[in-house]
């Protein structure tokens, strides 16, 4: 019995090194893909301070003050990006962020600033009817994209869960390659740690 017990267990450690191996060649292989160029990166803003529902789902009239925003980590996650992509020559051609605090702040400290779209806000705080309508707004921008760059789209979780079926942690970019007539495909998930 003893044994029995023993040699998954053992066969779970000696594939461990493996799975490391080929998720860090995955991982290399989306970096590659950006590098290309004409992929879609759909990111979920960078860390967050704690907050209260009624504060991290309010859009404020620009007051940030009034938002859920990024800590200091966060801050520094959207620096690691914004060196990777610069150190690992990833071209960027549009970014669309949230009209969120902490969706344009991630975007400005990673990729110098984008143009705010209200069809990325957070699903949530939206009307269930308007929310469909804008998430097939964002899903047919993203397969039309056909630039010889990179499209961003910086925006929430539950956002992209709904678009892609990923779930992301903070920094997380979902790479999808369009195909130019209004769908695209998930290429993966790039956490920020690869990148760092």
């Amino acid at each position: 019995m003893k044994n029995r017990l023993f040699a998954p267990i053992a066969i779970a450690a000696m594939l461990l090194p493996f799975t490391a191996v080929a998720k860090d060649v995955a991982q290399q292989s989306l970096i590659q893909a950006l590098q290309e160029g004409g992929k879609v990166i759909m990111m979920r803003h960078a860390s967050t301070q704690s907050a209260e529902p009624a504060v991290s789902m309010h859009l404020s009239d620009g007051n940030c003050a009034e938002e859920q925003n990024l800590s200091a980590a966060g801050r520094a996650e959207a620096e690691a990006i914004a060196q990777a992509f610069a150190a690992k020559g990833i071209e960027v051609d549009q970014v669309y962020h949230s009209e969120f605090c902490r969706a344009a702040e991630t975007a400005t400290i990673a990729f110098g600033g984008g143009e705010a779209w209200n069809a990325l806000n957070l699903a949530e705080s939206m009307d269930a009817g308007e929310s469909a309508f804008l998430m097939m707004d964002v899903e047919e921008r993203m397969g039309d994209f056909a630039g010889s760059a990179n499209l961003v789209m910086v925006t929430h979780r539950s956002n992209i869960n709904t678009i892609t079926f990923q779930q992301t942690e903070p920094a997380d970019m979902v790479i999808l390659q369009p195909d130019g007539i209004g769908n695209s495909e998930v290429l993966g998930t790039l956490p920020v740690d690869a990148l760092r």
